[in-house]
């Protein structure tokens, strides 16, 4: 299954063989979408007549005037500037690629995710009306419970909130957020905490013709939080689904953690834990708050999980060591003993036990518990597959596992479940990581220049175009985006690779590590 490519207000589905323009089908001949698909595959560089004549009409002796006709055939239909003639050599597409998830504006130019079949629900970022803007992380969090609680259940397609939240502050267009997201119903709300009162306010909106299926207010103490949270997501369940079982509802009622102060902690944690690329000072600010969040409460799961993501970030982001692998594995082995079936806590602890390690010398392994991984993320797959959190780390460890095309079906999912997440960039790198593992190099670059053009100093999808480049012969263009990645990861070298890469397959792992020695990366 390969992603669309959108640029302006074009979709391209090569599954599908079709083009979209403003949503709707375009005709054009099959070979000039031929043609277009070699140009979109190597956006932004040169592709010389000889191999757009190669690729477009493969075993086929043409003459060159044929390639002129579908050049001219598609500046038709996408614009002349689209295509750049180079004379004397070839073609350029030079409209940069984008996706449907980098801001409404930008996602309302593209072509906007279908609905589906079943039931759809966003919701939206809670109004803070206690007056007080430190205490947005609490209606943050709020609606993160609200939209992990219904997603649990299974029986509802559930909008990320990375997607949802880029309508933060701002005044919305219901119908509008329901065709850019691709759901039925939105949900809008505003949380009001005073001293040890809090009060909740809801409505459900169908998206379609902007009528009002529900509207409820929860009020209570601080000490309440969790059963307000409870009949909210009950209130909506039934707005939505009449017949719904009640042991549905039932099975999501686990409270994360009986000290308020502790979960009050962990939501000033999230932001710098599931934000990729966080600080050093931010990542460390996050640890404290999980450490606090555990002496309150040593069996808050969550806070284990988070804490396990949390350590293993200072070593993804090149300035953590064998010490944090080490406290990532605890708290990620710590997590999964509290055996409560959070499908979030699952999915952490698994990524971190599958992706990371430390090689040390001789055979001495840390960490790479790989069927440990699979198994816990097996388990949150069965009990909630609608978390994108859950999609993620089972695309993450397909990946390094080699299973290619497993991992891109879980991060195209991914993609869906949150089509305007502003760390869009991480699951598109996801993707072309799993281009990469089944020896799809030409997608694996091309995803990875996506990914790029979502998060530009995210070193990681620099680390792939070196990778992509290698793998493809273009040493000198690898050694362009080598220089890249040490200006983002000046303390990267190829041991330091070798010892943190967590792919199972040690040839992968030694091919890789010799393409970043050919492109100039420290030893």
């Amino acid at each position: 299954m390969s992603i669309p490519y959108r640029f302006g207000n074009a979709e391209v589905r090569p599954q599908e063989r079709q083009l979209l323009i403003d949503g709707q089908p375009v005709a054009i001949g099959a070979r000039a979408f031929d043609v277009l698909l070699v140009l979109l595959e190597r956006c932004g560089r040169l592709v010389t007549k000889d191999e757009l004549l190669d690729l477009a009409w493969p075993g086929v002796v043409v003459e060159e005037h044929n390639l002129y006709v579908q050049i001219n055939a598609l500046r038709k239909v996408l614009g002349p500037e689209a295509i750049t003639t180079i004379p004397g050599r070839g073609y350029r597409f030079t409209v940069p690629l984008g996706s449907a998830s980098a801001t409404p504006a930008t996602a309302s130019a593209g072509v906007p995710p279908p609905v589906p079949d079943r039931a759809s629900l966003a919701v939206l970022p809670f109004t803070n009306l206690s007056g007080d803007p430190e205490q947005d992380y609490f209606a943050d969090g709020m609606v993160e419970d609200i939209i992990t609680a219904v997603a649990r259940m299974g029986l509802f397609f559930v909008i990320a909130r990375n997607s949802s939240f880029v309508y933060k502050g701002k005044a919305v267009d219901i119908k509008q957020v329901g065709r850019e997201l691709g759901v039925r119903y939105v949900l809008e709300g505003s949380v009001r905490k005073s001293g040890n009162r809090v009060r909740i306010t809801g409505q459900l909106i169908d998206a379609e013709d902007g009528h009002h299926v529900w509207a409820d207010r929860f009020e209570g103490t601080f000490e309440e939080v969790f059963e307000l949270q409870d009949r909210m997501t009950e209130s909506i369940v039934s707005a939505i689904e009449p017949n719904m079982r009640r042991a549905e509802l039932e099975r999501v009622r686990i409270k994360p953690t009986s000290n308020l102060l502790a979960y009050d902690l962990l939501l000033r944690a999230l932001p710098a834990v599931t934000t990729p690329g966080s600080t050093k000072a931010a990542n460390d600010e996050a640890l404290s708050f999980i450490r606090r969040a555990l002496e309150m409460d040593p069996h808050y799961g969550l806070a284990k999980a988070l804490g396990a993501s949390a350590c293993g970030a200072r070593v993804f982001d090149g300035y953590g060591g064998a010490e944090d692998v080490k406290a990532a594995l605890r708290y990620a082995d710590d997590a999964l003993a509290e055996k409560n079936d959070d499908p979030v806590v699952l999915s952490l602890a698994g990524n971190v036990l599958g992706s990371l390690g430390y090689r040390a010398l001789g055979f001495r392994v840390l960490g790479f518990r790989y069927d440990e991984a699979q198994r816990a993320i097996d388990r949150a797959l069965s009990l909630s597959p609608t978390l994108i959190m859950v999609q993620y780390s089972a695309g993450t460890i397909k990946a390094i596992l080699g299973e290619g095309d497993a991992s891109l079906g879980h991060f195209e999912h991914a993609i869906r479940i949150s089509p305007l997440d502003p760390g869009m960039g991480a699951y598109i790198l996801g993707t072309a990581v799993a281009h990469l593992v089944s020896g799809r190099y030409e997608q694996a670059l091309v995803a990875a220049q996506r990914a790029i053009q979502e998060s530009p100093n995210f070193a990681a999808g620099h680390r792939l175009m070196v990778a992509a480049l290698g793998r493809l012969g273009r040493i000198d263009e690898a050694k362009l985006a080598a220089l890249r990645v040490l200006e983002l990861m000046p303390e990267f070298t190829v041991s330091r690779y070798l010892s943190t890469s967590p792919f199972k397959d040690a040839e992968f792992r030694k091919r890789s590590a010799e393409i970043l020695r050919a492109a100039g990366v420290p030893k």
